[in-house]
């Protein structure tokens, strides 16, 4: 794998111990090279100091010998000027030799001396340093025994001059002068040639030691950059060899082309891609395995701007075509990026199948599509239920009333006309709610609340419900197991000495909606039975902690090639040829309660013998206190006391049964408003102790309504009731909570609504 890395952006960082290091060490070399060339400087000015000096004291001796012989005042004075250059380093080193130098005096010394007052500060620092130092030491002990000898001359010189000038040249002093002198001579020119060969040789070492410190330091300072270099190679190579194990872990396809469109790096995840290894891909044409769409055969492509090479793509994400070993095209997402590098333009794309992506969206499309659809379908049939609501209220309640009229009694043949009107809108109106039902389901809008529920309780309402349909089929229903507990509640409802009711079971479940389901299993084992024919239900614990409840029937059964067909919505397996009603939505919404329920639904069949439906749901613990069963014992009741009512309404029809229907309670008094706005003037005029308000009212909806109610003052007080064919849970969940205390649909319940005004006119 080839990556290309920018050499321009040093990361300086990562190198700082190496690069603190090597400065310091460069530093350190020019330290030293300054300190040796002013030590060597020193050291040359102590050399020619040496001169001066050993000049000085050579002319004094030479002066000092003629002085002896010839007794004249000018070698005198020309051997005290001799001497002034010695006694002049005499007071520098002296100076400089005490506890606490006087530099002043010592550069004073020096200058007398006849030393060069650019080298004094020189002379003055390496004397101070280097004093105790064995190169430096010795030639100054020299120094200072010369200084004594040239003392001693001065003192018999002294004492001779003072006897040569009061005429006594024969005195002991001059003769003294003449014996030692020479002596002295000696003496002095051997201190002085040790003094220059001691100081000869302080230069010289003093050159070895500057010599091997800056070659050591050069050598220190070689040794760190070819460390550094070294260190630099491995974290570069450490560096690509990470960069390479990260493009080759990357599950998206990288691939890196040069300004020649020829490849210069293929991850292993490009391997995968397009089937090629990257030894084969390296050095080949990136054209070989990605190209651009042709905008002529893809319309989306239509908006890229034409380009000859893929280095020219503007932006970071583009579609394009990717191609196998084998040719086959897929599509495939790049997001490109250039990068100037020493080598030229170098150009990566990171690719990414797109193939799953596109079927996603494909299937993404589909499925909002399908969305849509069921939405539009939920909609239209709740549009629907609500519109057919509506005249079924009017057609099932006036019905209802022409039965119940015992003012005006209808005749035998009437009965049965107005009972088949009644039976017929009561069919409708369950095919409507099934439908209802099955569309809430599909759109996820009906939820179950789950409870421990009595199975002797909801079978024995659920038998109740279905009794009318047995007494017109004609056939025996059996609640059976092998207990024989008597059941005295549902016995007497058949009056047959052979129904029992199994040992008590509970299960999880959805009272309201497992009563549904089984309800729906009884009807159709009742329409679908022979004459005289048996329906028997029964419950039994089973492993897994579940109940499993059967409904059999001795019907026809159905035959093997339509089972298959059972659960399709609208289907009814060839029985709308036949006189009994039926929807064919029944069992599709039976078992999707049960699912909902946590549990499932299978129906069996023998043809000719029966079917048999089993419901299996998970068993529960009986819960603390009162069963929960039907009440059987007598209302406490007390007076009735007047109530007003206002019903707010548009359906004149509605009205006019609601009117009809509330003349069977004297201590209530109805008026109807026939839109939202009269009934808000209405009840701020005369407020009323309790309104009925359909949520459709034309110029505003019941909501609208309660919110107007709500803010006033006059009427904020007033009890809400709703009483409309909306069913929508939507729409009953947003009526209880912006202020309604109960929901009744339509077609109107009339012992729901006669209860419920029952309970308002008795102070409920």
């Amino acid at each position: 794998m080839v990556v290309a890395t920018p050499s321009r952006f040093w990361p300086l960082p990562r190198y700082w111990r190496i690069v603190a290091v090597f400065v310091s060490m460069a530093v350190l070399q020019a330290a030293v090279a300054v300190f040796s060339i002013h030590l060597l400087s020193s050291v040359r000015a102590y050399v020619t100091g040496e001169s001066l000096y050993s000049k000085g004291q050579k002319d004094a001796q030479i002066f000092l010998l003629d002085y002896v012989e010839k007794q004249r005042e000018q070698d005198y004075a020309k051997f005290v000027a001799a001497l002034a250059v010695p006694l002049g380093d005499r007071v520098a080193r002296e100076s400089l030799q005490k506890a606490n130098p006087d530099v002043a005096r010592a550069r004073q010394g020096f200058l007398a001396g006849g030393n060069h007052p650019g080298d004094i500060d020189g002379l003055i620092r390496t004397f101070r340093w280097f004093q105790h130092v064995p190169f430096m030491s010795r030639p100054i002990a020299t120094w200072t025994e010369g200084d004594k000898i040239i003392e001693q001359m001065r003192g018999l010189v002294n004492n001779a001059r003072a006897r040569i000038l009061a005429g006594d040249i024969e005195s002991p002093a001059v003769a003294e002068m003449r014996a030692e002198a020479p002596i002295l001579n000696l003496e002095l020119t051997r201190l002085e040639s040790a003094f220059s060969e001691q100081l000869g040789e302080a230069s010289r070492t003093t050159e070895r030691f500057l010599l091997v410190l800056n070659t050591s330091i050069a050598i220190i300072l070689m040794f760190s950059g070819l460390a550094f270099v070294r260190r630099s190679a491995r974290i570069q190579a450490s560096t690509q060899a990470d960069l390479e194990r990260l493009i080759g872990a990357v599950t998206d396809g990288v691939v890196t082309m040069g300004a020649d469109q020829k490849i210069v790096l293929f991850n292993r995840a490009a391997e995968v891609m397009f089937g090629v290894s990257a030894a084969e891909a390296l050095g080949s044409g990136v054209e070989r395995f990605i190209s651009k769409p042709a905008a002529a055969d893809d319309a989306e492509t239509s908006s890229h701007p034409a380009c000859d090479s893929l280095t020219e793509l503007q932006g970071s994400l583009h579609e394009l075509v990717g191609r196998r070993r084998d040719g086959q095209a897929f599509p495939i997402e790049a997001s490109l990026s250039h990068l100037d590098t020493e080598q030229g333009l170098l150009t990566t794309v990171v690719l990414r199948d797109a193939t799953a992506l596109h079927a996603a969206n494909a299937e993404r499309r589909a499925r909002q599509a399908l969305e849509a659809s069921n939405q539009a379908k939920t909609e239209f049939l709740s549009r629907m239920s609500h519109e057919l609501r509506t005249p079924l209220n009017a057609v099932i309640g006036f019905s209802q009333l022409l039965r119940m009229d015992a003012a005006q009694p209808l005749t035998v043949e009437q009965s049965d006309r107005v009972r088949h009107v009644e039976s017929a809108g009561q069919h409708l109106l369950a095919l409507v709610n099934d439908v209802l039902d099955l569309s809430r389901i599909e759109a996820g809008e009906m939820s179950v609340s789950q409870e421990a529920v009595s199975m002797a309780t909801v079978v024995e309402e659920a038998v109740t419900m279905v009794s009318p349909l047995v007494t017109d089929a004609g056939v025996e229903v059996f609640v059976s197991s092998n207990s024989s507990r008597p059941a005295h509640a549902i016995r007497d409802l058949f009056s047959d000495p052979h129904v029992t009711v199994p040992e008590e079971a509970w299960v999880h479940a959805d009272r309201v909606r497992l009563r549904q389901v089984l309800v729906n299993l009884l009807s159709n084992a009742i329409k679908y039975n022979r004459p005289r024919g048996r329906v028997a239900i029964s419950w039994r614990p089973i492993d897994g902690g579940a109940c499993e409840i059967k409904v059999a029937d001795t019907g026809q059964g159905i035959a093997p090639e339509r089972l298959a067909s059972l659960f399709e919505p609208f289907n009814r397996l060839g029985a709308e040829a036949s006189r009994v009603d039926g929807t064919g939505i029944g069992l599709v919404l039976s078992r999707q309660l049960a699912e909902m329920m946590d549990g499932t639904l299978v129906v069996t069949s023998t043809f000719g013998e029966g079917t048999t439906a089993t419901l299996r749901l998970m068993s529960a613990e009986p819960p603390a206190g009162p069963s929960g069963g039907l009440e059987l014992g007598p209302a406490v009741q007390r007076p009735a006391q007047a109530l007003q009512v206002l019903y707010a309404e548009d359906n004149e029809v509605n009205a006019e049964l609601v009117r009809q229907i509330v003349r069977l309670r004297p201590a209530v008094s109805l008026r109807v408003a026939e839109s939202g706005t009269l009934a808000l003037e209405m009840a701020t005029f005369d407020p009323p102790d309790l309104m009925l308000v359909d949520m459709n009212l034309g110029d505003m909806t019941g909501i609208e309504l309660a919110h107007a109610l709500k803010q006033d003052r006059a009427t904020r007080h007033i009890r809400l009731l709703a009483l409309s064919a909306d069913a929508l849970p939507s729409q009953i969940e947003a009526a209880m909570r912006c202020g309604f205390e109960g929901y009744l649909t339509k077609p109107i319940d009339f012992r729901e609504l006669l209860a419920t005004l029952d309970t308002y006119s008795q102070g409920g």
